[in-house]
């Protein structure tokens, strides 16, 4: 199957707007397949920490890129993220993973490397996808694209409210900055920053429930299905 015969909802948005977890709910509404790159990053800036190997030092990511596999499977409904065959899916959660990830997708060869991949995911049927360039660079076919933001307050509170549901410390005034750096990190990047693309969907989640958005997200994907 080639990738202009696939359907794909493509979401992008800031770090902490919540757009795995709205991505999921659309992907089960509609009974496709869910692929959350920003783990797929994660999984790398995990690697890369675990093997004490400079972030900043695009040779040596490079050369790591080549030592690492990375698989996306679902049991249960649940995505699940492998890493050269190890679930890491837990790991790869936390805050120092999330504050070094948006420097790992800096790097052209990492971001080469991955994009590769998650078009090859895209031309398997009906997907839904979630991260900062997939409508814009990654799935610029995309039959729906999606751009969710919220107020950048709202999205530390959702992220320290999320870390501490985990059992993980979590200061608001620090998310708050460290939410500020990746929001700059990500635009200002010279390798696919995160930018609204010009034919996606707008959507301010700051005031409205997962599920007020994955209907809104639904509506436009049926919209789009009966058009095929």
């Amino acid at each position: 199957m080639t990738k202009t015969k696939g359907f794909a909802i493509a979401i992008d948005g800031p770090v902490g707007v919540g757009k795995s977890t709205t991505a999921r709910l659309v992907a089960q509404k509609l009974g496709m397949i869910y692929i959350d790159t920003g783990a797929m990053y994660r999984a790398v800036a995990y690697y890369n920490m675990k093997q004490k190997i400079d972030l900043t030092n695009s040779t040596k990511l490079a050369e790591s890129m080549k030592k690492i596999h990375i698989a996306l499977t679902h049991i249960s409904g649940e995505q699940r993220v492998y890493l050269n065959g190890e679930d890491i899916t837990n790991e790869i959660r936390t805050q120092e993973i999330s504050n070094n990830t948006s420097v790992v997708a800096a790097h052209k060869t990492v971001r080469e490397h991955l994009v590769a991949q998650q078009e090859k995911m895209a031309e398997t049927g009906k997907i839904v996808m979630d991260g900062r360039d997939i409508g814009s660079q990654v799935l610029p076919w995309a039959q729906v694209k999606i751009y969710l933001d919220a107020a950048i307050e709202t999205r530390a509170a959702r992220r320290q409210a999320d870390l501490e549901a985990k059992g993980q410390e979590a200061i608001y005034a620090c998310i708050l900055e460290e939410t500020k750096i990746r929001d700059h990190r990500d635009k200002t990047r010279q390798i696919s920053p995160l930018v609204q693309a010009p034919d996606a969907i707008y959507i301010d989640n700051s005031n409205l429930t997962t599920e007020e958005v994955a209907e809104q997200i639904v509506s436009h994907a049926n919209t789009a299905l009966n058009k095929i």
